[in-house]
């Protein structure tokens, strides 16, 4: 399951406050605590942007799988 910036965020300050944000559904306790106390780490070490999504899609031409394959084949 991917989380929104803000959702990442809001969870961190909660957190730090002592308390915590409520379980997504279909999530187990324990796994989104530990998430969230890793959240808390990344944040606190290498600031909260790191947080966010990478924006980089790396775009491949239509024939890049095709010139690869023969490039092992050969």
């Amino acid at each position: 399951m991917r989380y929104s910036y803000e959702f990442k965020l809001r969870c961190v300050e909660l957190y730090k406050e002592g308390s915590q944000m409520e379980t997504p559904e279909n999530v187990k306790i324990k796994f989104f605590g530990d998430k969230i106390r890793q959240w808390c780490r990344i944040a606190d070490s290498c600031g909260s942007q790191v947080l966010k999504h990478s924006d980089q899609s790396k775009e491949w031409a239509p024939d890049f799988s095709f010139r690869s394959r023969l490039a092992v084949s050969t």
